[in-house]
């Protein structure tokens, strides 16, 4: 098991869903965590109850990453509480098909590249400014990224610069043993549109059957597996890549 004792985490978006997991995960390998959200306060009261059980530190911190200033206060929040950090992962954002792009509006733009574009995008950077030399950044992506589909053009559009943004920071900080990765989770249970997605709902039927391993889709620990590969020692070796959990799926 990968042992992050003496290490501090930052999480955005982990009041529920993939963030929440990865928050929980990186506490029970021994992490200080700086639990990041932007409304969901209860949420995030429960992921701080549930790495404080596992025998670890947490702090929840209200940030809203499309407003760089307030990334910035994030971070430093962190660093007041726990005197730096190590391991960031940007989870924050919108995860809405968006609709058709004929139909999108101006409106629709704005708030979903302010938080999947623009927050990503500053998070990656104050992450770059603030990891400590030896440590991980990780971006939660998506697999609509990789094969576009009508409905999507918009989310998909909005998560695919931070992927870059990915490859050109493992080149800029690479010097200081920094790691920065994505991990490119597709349909997953527990998570985004699917937190409220019953058992019939035509989508989840859908994407239950995408995997040839077995007739399931992705789970939130399936993604925080391999949140915890990447901040661990046997990945040292490995930076500026993505990482697809899609069960063995195309996309």
């Amino acid at each position: 098991m990968t042992d992050l004792h003496g290490q501090v985490a930052l999480v955005t978006g982990a009041s529920r869903g993939i963030g929440q997991a990865i928050a929980i995960r990186l506490g029970q390998l021994g992490a200080s965590v700086a639990v990041s959200y932007s409304r969901d306060a209860a949420g995030a009261s429960q992921t701080v109850s549930s790495i404080e059980a596992a025998g670890s530190l947490a702090i929840g911190v209200r940030a809203d990453v499309s407003k760089p200033a307030e990334v910035e206060t994030l971070f430093q929040a962190c660093q007041a509480r726990f005197g730096g950090v190590d391991i960031v992962v940007a989870n924050a954002g919108v995860d809405e098909p968006g609709g058709v792009i004929i139909d999108v509006t101006e409106a629709d733009y704005d708030r979903m590249y302010a938080v999947n574009a623009r927050g990503a995008f500053f998070t990656l950077q104050q992450a770059a400014r603030s990891v400590r030399d030896g440590g991980s950044i990780i971006y939660i992506g998506s697999s609509s990224t990789l094969s576009p589909a009508a409905g999507f053009g918009l989310y998909a559009s909005s998560k695919f610069a931070p992927a870059v943004v990915v490859r050109a920071l493992a080149q800029e900080i690479g010097a200081r043993a920094v790691t920065v990765n994505a991990v490119i989770p597709t349909a997953t249970d527990g998570a985004g549109y699917f937190i409220g997605a019953g058992p019939d709902d035509p989508i989840r039927v859908m994407t239950q059957h995408w995997s040839p391993i077995g007739s399931r889709m992705g789970s939130v620990n399936d993604v925080a597996d391999v949140v915890e590969f990447f901040v661990g020692n046997l990945s040292r070796w490995v930076s500026g890549q993505q990482l697809l959990v899609s069960g063995g799926a195309p996309t």
